[in-house]
């Protein structure tokens, strides 16, 4: 990902492949896929970050957790869905993603999607949350706190 300085906004698309949804996307997709186990609305935030407050259907797979030197990676993709065979990953079960984060100024989120991409996760299979929890709070929209 590009870096744009000390504070931008990013831009609201990763790539043409991935699909951009918006709040009421999101919590159709949490009760069609995710309360259901046919999906996971992931937040890609550090777990200090997501101490601060969370939406609660949301699991936590920080950014950091998906680099290719993490040699648990292979572990991570198989959790998503992610089959192997004689060491190759094969995501024709791969699990409907959203990916969320702080919100529009963080990398967080289009970082993570981009290391699902590298690992062949399929794009049709992901949705980006641009906005975030910064705006999704702003809407008053359920969250929890970490501690509770």
């Amino acid at each position: 990902m590009e870096s744009c300085g000390t504070v931008c906004i990013v831009p609201n698309t990763v790539s043409a492949d991935i699909q951009t949804v918006s709040e009421r996307e999101v919590i159709a997709l949490v009760a069609s896929n995710v309360s259901t186990g046919n999906g996971l609305l992931i937040d890609s935030r550090e777990p200090e970050k997501r101490a601060t407050g969370y939406i609660s259907a949301s699991v936590n797979v920080p950014t950091s957790l998906v680099q290719p030197e993490n040699p648990y990676l292979s572990d991570i993709m198989l959790t998503l869905g992610a089959r192997s065979f004689e060491g190759t990953l094969n995501f024709s079960d791969a699990v409907p993603l959203i990916i969320i984060d702080d919100g529009p100024t963080i990398l967080d989120a289009p970082t993570l999607i981009t290391q699902l991409l590298a690992q062949r996760y399929p794009a049709d299979n992901i949705s980006y949350y641009c906005d975030g929890m910064l705006v999704w709070t702003a809407h008053g929209l359920n969250t929890n706190d970490a501690k509770s």
